[in-house]
C-alpha cells in the first residue's frame, strides 16, 4: 500500500556493464532505500556472485524488513554482513577481501522523513520551488585516486588503470577509519549520517548511488547536483540516466572524465509527495 504521502515512485535500475549490478534498491511500505556494494579487490566469487553484490543485497534483505529505526537497521546491515562472510570464510580483518556496500534509506511519517547514509549514495529534498536541499555529503576518498588517474592520462601512460592499482587498494585499507561503509566493521556506524527533515513544502526525495553522478572533467570540483535536480523536474530519473550515460558513452575510454570504468550502476529512487 502507497504512503498517504506518496503521489508517484519513480525507479532508475541499470547495470554498468556485463555483469549482474553490484547496487539493489529496495521499497517497502514507508522505507526506501538504495545500496552500492563497493567491488572487491580479490577475484573471488561466492556462489557465482561477488562480494559486492552479496554485501548490497543482504544489507537491502535487512532494511527492507522496515521494522526498527533506520539506525538499528543500518547497525543489523552490518552486523548480517559480517555473519555472511564468515560463513563464506572470508578474513573480515582483510579489508581487500570482505564485502562492503553504501546505502542511503528514506522513511515516511505523518510530517516528516526519518533518512539514514553511510558511504557516496545521496539524498536531496527538493521543494515545491524547485530549490533543493542535499541532506548528505559524500566522502572524497577516491578524489586523490582520480586526480592521479587525470595525471597519468595526461603523461599517456600506457594502461593508466592498472597503474592505479596500489591507489585503489590503499583507499579502500582506510574502510571505516577516514570513510564509512557497511563491511561488518564495528566503527561503521560511527560513520552514520542521519536525522530528520519536514515534508512541509518538500516535493521530491531523491535517493540514488553515485552511478546517477554526472562525471567531471575535473576531480576536485564538487558533484553538479544542480544539473541532476533541472534534468529531474525536466523529464524524472529516466532523462537524469541519460544524460549520464550519453557522457558516459562520448567518453569509453575515461580520458576527458576521469572514473574508474566506462560505465557506473545505477541504482535510484525518486519519491513525489503530495
Amino acid at each position: 500500500m502507497m504512503h498517504k504521502n506518496l503521489c508517484k515512485i519513480e525507479r532508475a535500475f541499470q547495470a554498468g556493464g556485463l555483469r549482474p549490478s553490484e547496487d539493489h534498491l529496495c521499497c517497502r511500505q514507508d522505507l526506501f532505500a538504495v545500496f552500492d556494494g563497493a567491488s572487491s579487490l580479490r577475484p573471488q566469487l561466492y556462489n557465482g556472485q561477488t562480494g559486492a553484490w552479496w554485501a548490497s543485497y543482504l544489507a537491502g534483505n535487512e532494511f527492507i524488513k522496515n521494522d526498527a529505526s533506520l539506525i538499528d537497521l543500518g547497525q543489523r546491515a552490518n552486523r548480517r554482513l559480517k555473519t555472511a562472510m564468515t560463513a563464506a570464510g572470508v578474513p573480515a580483518a582483510d579489508r581487500l577481501a570482505c564485502w562492503s556496500t553504501s546505502a542511503a534509506a528514506v522513511r515516511l511519517g505523518e510530517d516528516d522523513a526519518e533518512w539514514l547514509q553511510i558511504g557516496d549514495c545521496q539524498i536531496v529534498a527538493i521543494a515545491a520551488d524547485g530549490s533543493y536541499q542535499l541532506l548528505t555529503s559524500g566522502p572524497h576518498h577516491d578524489r586523490p585516486t582520480l586526480l592521479s588517474l587525470k595525471e597519468l592520462i595526461r603523461q599517456n601512460v600506457p594502461c593508466p588503470h592498472q597503474a592505479l592499482r596500489p591507489h585503489v587498494e590503499a583507499v579502500r585499507l582506510r574502510m571505516n577509519q577516514e570513510y564509512g561503509v557497511l563491511n561488518g566493521d564495528d566503527s561503521a556506524a560511527e560513520f552514520f549520517s542521519s536525522g530528520r527533515i519536514p515534508l512541509t513544502d518538500i516535493k521530491h526525495l531523491l535517493l540514488f548511488t553515485d552511478g546517477l553522478l554526472p562525471p567531471l572533467e575535473d576531480p576536485e570540483r564538487e558533484h553538479d547536483i544542480d544539473s541532476i535536480v533541472a534534468l529531474y523536474l525536466e523529464g524524472g530519473l529516466a532523462l537524469v540516466q541519460q544524460q549520464v550515460r550519453l557522457m558516459e558513452e562520448n567518453d569509453p575510454d575515461c580520458r576527458r572524465y576521469p572514473r574508474f570504468k566506462k560505465h557506473d550502476d545505477i541504482a535510484a529512487i525518486a519519491l513525489s509527495l503530495q
